[in-house]
């Protein structure tokens, strides 16, 4: 399934799993186009704020979120060789 949204003014997709749209929030959705958006510009800084308007998800607009750029850590794990 494409989920179709607007960041910021700009239209782009997001390809998910049908399952995937079951189980998220529209919450979810708009923090992955967030995600997906910025992602695809990587000679940009990330705005603070993202509008995000997720115009078609499996037929209904969900409306306009507003979503805040956190930074959090991120781990990495590695393995370690057996003792």
């Amino acid at each position: 399934m494409i989920v179709y949204y607007g960041a910021n003014g700009i239209s782009g997709e997001l390809p998910l799993p049908s399952v995937y749209l079951e189980n998220a929030t529209a919450e979810d959705l708009a923090e992955l186009a967030a995600s997906m958006f910025w992602r695809e510009r990587p000679g940009e800084a990330p705005s603070l704020v993202t509008l995000i308007h997720l115009q078609d998800v499996d037929g209904k607009d969900l409306g306009i979120f507003e979503v805040r750029r956190d930074m959090r850590p991120i781990f990495t794990a590695t393995a370690l060789p057996a003792a």
